[in-house]
Formats: C-alpha cells, sequence, structure tokens
C-alpha cells in the first residue's frame, strides 16, 4: 500500500490565485491519487472521468465528486460520515468556492498522512 505526504494548504490556495485556478487541477489529480492509495477498492476515483463527466454534465459531476469524496475521507479519518459538512462541500462546490473544499480535504488527507 502507498502512504501519503502531507501537503501545504497554504502553497496550493496561493499557486491556485496565482495561476487563476490552473494549479487546482494538479491539486485535484494529487487528490485523487492519494486517496486512492488510502480509501479502498470500491472507493477509487479516476482523475481523468472527473475531467470528462465534469464537462458533460456542465459541474454537476464535480459537485458530486467533491461531495463523495468528503464523505469517504469522513468515513476513512473519523470512523462515520458528517453528512451535514459533506453537503456543506457540495454546496460550496457548486458556488465555486471548491479551493476550500480542497483545502479541507486536504486537511483530512494531512490527518492520515505520517508526520
Amino acid at each position: 500500500m502507498m502512504t501519503i505526504e502531507r501537503k501545504s494548504i497554504l502553497f496550493d490556495i496561493l499557486l491556485t490565485i496565482i495561476t487563476g485556478g490552473l494549479w487546482n487541477l494538479w491539486v485535484q489529480y494529487r487528490q485523487i491519487r492519494d486517496s486512492n492509495a488510502i480509501l479502498p477498492p470500491e472507493k477509487q476515483k479516476s482523475f481523468i472521468l472527473l475531467l470528462l463527466f465534469s464537462v458533460l454534465t456542465f459541474g454537476l459531476y464535480f459537485v458530486w465528486h467533491e461531495f463523495k469524496l468528503t464523505k469517504d475521507l469522513h468515513i476513512k479519518v473519523y470512523g462515520s460520515d458528517r453528512l451535514e459538512i459533506e453537503i456543506l462541500c457540495g454546496i460550496a462546490s457548486f458556488f465555486g468556492l471548491w479551493f476550500i473544499v480542497d483545502s479541507y480535504q486536504q486537511s483530512l488527507m494531512n490527518e492520515i498522512a505520517p508526520n
């Protein structure tokens, strides 16, 4: 099993702002790769499918993805879901606040990563 490394949330936010959001493509790829390393096989995600379905559904699939990834990470970190937070993450993504959701998801992954 692959281990994941802690990532700097501030660094990701700054580079996302500086690059006008393009850095977030790397953040999404990295988070999917890392989540696939720590989640069971039935929870595996695909970056290519995320991009494809997000374009085809005009972003609605991305909202679902952010909701599901947050839910899966909650179960991994806390042993249960936290539906209110997961719904808020979906709503935030819908309204363009995906960088906040990604930061929260990264904080959950950082809790799992060894120091």
